[in-house]
């Protein structure tokens, strides 16, 4: 490291400022300014023409100080029995003057810049090593107006893209290559074995094909009204998340391998009705879900069951298990815990310890995970942070896929340790909690609470045989932790959120309880 001291009396009367990671083994031109104020800020360090950050780590110097001295000058040692080793000297030079940013910029290459022209004056046996000094180093970045100008417009330019990106980080984006892109045919996918060239071109077997030669234009044959492929495939992937399969079941491969639709015309009507509507998405959702299909009960007859098992005639309400991030989402917003913020970087809410850990590099710079706080632990799950490799566990635990390659259709299985998740991951049992605590607020008796319940989790009243199973647990739970009331505190400790001081610990401790338990009916985390 370099250090610049200014010592009356160390340290009770100094100045030093040091500069770390300084390269060895190679010549540098070193600097430093001083502007007499007596304060560390007035030294400024130069590396190579440029203003380095400096760490200030004495700043004592009383006032009315001096630097004269009547002692002599030393260059490269202290005393004669310590100099310093591994220096080597070429140039000193010493100004009565704190020298600009700009002039200290240009020392380092006016002299070489000086001594290349006069040595070789005919610019065009320059070595590259001497264009890189004389004009890289020299002219363009000192002394050429307009490169001054273009820097300046960077300049603006780099704080524009800061501006602009100050919530998260910037996208980069595409752009199409001055000339098409090719590729050979491989005889059996042998590099070497080359044998037609081919451009870009849509399939021949595709309507209106023809030559797309960039990205615009594959866009522009996309959206054709004679090419219904993209409509159709939109729609049916919004159809499968609203009804759990698609009208088309391999939304995946519309292709001869593919299923045939269930209702070629429905799925034909959705998708002119999609491009008619200025392909709006938000059109053809509110479409599905107000439709009399969507809205019908999902309870099933035995004679409906037999006949459509997988209600591909739509003869019921759809029912299957949420998604994993909507099943979150769901358990932050019954408990009033969701953020409702819009845009932003990604968050780091719950998560097990050690999992990065285990799969990362050791120079990673996600090696360790660093949970978030605040409302950055209640963002919608579309904010959490995606690790390749480590995709958040709560969430791969219910299919969410690691995305390392394409899935348009998630596997919807039911594990043991689905449950365990959904009984004991701080997300769940801290919602669990904040809805206990809600219904408590509601006031009422016992079954009015457990009314309440039912109303935000199920969507539903409970059934009188339902109350007293219910009422049985609330009164094991309340006995329990009456006789622990340790234990009660300590549950309440689960989760960022603080429990309500104004509740009895032991009271709310067993609605906690009783509210994972119907947040952990299979009614609940089915749509």
């Amino acid at each position: 490291k370099l250090m610049v001291d200014l010592i009356h009396q160390w340290p009770a009367n100094a100045i030093r400022v040091e500069v770390d990671d300084i390269p060895r083994g190679v010549w540098l031109h070193l600097g430093f300014s001083y502007d007499g104020s007596g304060k560390a800020e007035g030294v400024k360090i130069f590396v190579n023409g440029q203003s380095k950050p400096v760490r200030i780590t004495a700043n004592t110097l009383q006032p009315g100080q001096t630097i004269r001295s009547p002692l002599p000058l030393n260059i490269g040692q202290r005393s004669t029995s310590d100099r310093l080793k591994e220096i080597a000297l070429q140039d000193l030079r010493i100004y009565h003057r704190a020298l600009s940013p700009e002039e200290f910029g240009r020392l380092p290459f006016e002299d070489l810049a000086a001594e290349i022209l006069s040595a070789k004056p005919d610019i065009t046996t320059w070595s590259a090593q001497e264009r890189f000094i004389a004009l890289d180093q020299f002219f363009l970045a000192t002394v050429d107006p307009e490169a001054a100008k273009l820097r300046e417009k960077i300049t603006a330019a780099d704080a524009e893209i800061e501006k602009l990106g100050k919530d998260g980080t910037a996208t980069l984006i595409a752009r199409e290559r001055p000339s098409p892109a090719n590729a050979w045919v491989l005889n059996r996918g042998i590099y070497s074995a080359r044998k037609e060239l081919v451009s870009p071109a849509t399939p021949e077997f595709l309507p209106n094909a023809h030559q797309a030669t960039n990205r615009l234009e594959l866009a522009e044959w996309l959206f054709k009204p004679e090419n219904p492929l993209f409509a159709r495939v939109t729609v049916n992937r919004i159809w499968q998340e609203v009804f759990g399969i698609g009208l088309v079941e391999t939304s995946d491969d519309f292709g001869i391998m593919g299923t045939r639709p269930s209702n070629q015309k429905l799925l034909d009507w959705l998708a002119v009705e999609f491009r008619e509507s200025g392909w709006d998405l938000k059109h053809i959702y509110q479409l599905l879900l107000t439709s009399h299909t969507y809205r019908q009960s999902n309870q099933v007859t035995p004679q409906a069951l037999a006949a459509d098992p997988a209600n591909r005639l739509l003869s019921r309400g759809p029912r299957f298990r949420m998604d994993a991030e909507v099943l979150r989402d769901t358990a932050l917003q019954a408990s009033g815990l969701l953020s409702t913020k819009i845009g932003g970087p990604s968050v780091k809410p719950y998560q097990p310890e050690g999992i990065w850990e285990a799969v990362s590099m050791p120079e990673s710079n996600t090696l360790h995970y660093k949970q978030d706080a605040g409302d950055s632990l209640y963002r919608r799950s579309l904010y959490s942070f995606w690790k390749r490799f480590a995709p958040p566990p709560s969430l791969e635990t219910f299919d969410a896929t690691a995305r390392e390659v394409v899935c348009v259709r998630r596997a919807r299985t039911n594990t043991p340790l689905q449950a365990l998740v959904s009984m004991n991951d701080p997300q769940f049992f801290e919602a669990a909690r904040k809805i206990a605590e809600k219904a408590i607020h509601s006031g009422g008796d016992t079954p009015q609470r457990l009314q309440f319940l039912s109303e935000i989790l199920l969507s539903r009243p409970l059934a009188p045989a339902e109350i007293k199973p219910l009422t049985q647990s609330l009164g094991t739970y309340s006995k329990y932790y009456t006789a622990t009331p340790q234990d009660a505190k300590d549950l309440l400790t689960t989760g960022a959120a603080p429990a309500d001081a104004s509740l009895n610990p032991v009271e709310l401790a067993s609605w906690t309880m009783v509210a994972n338990e119907l947040f952990n009916l299979d009614e609940t985390i089915t749509k």
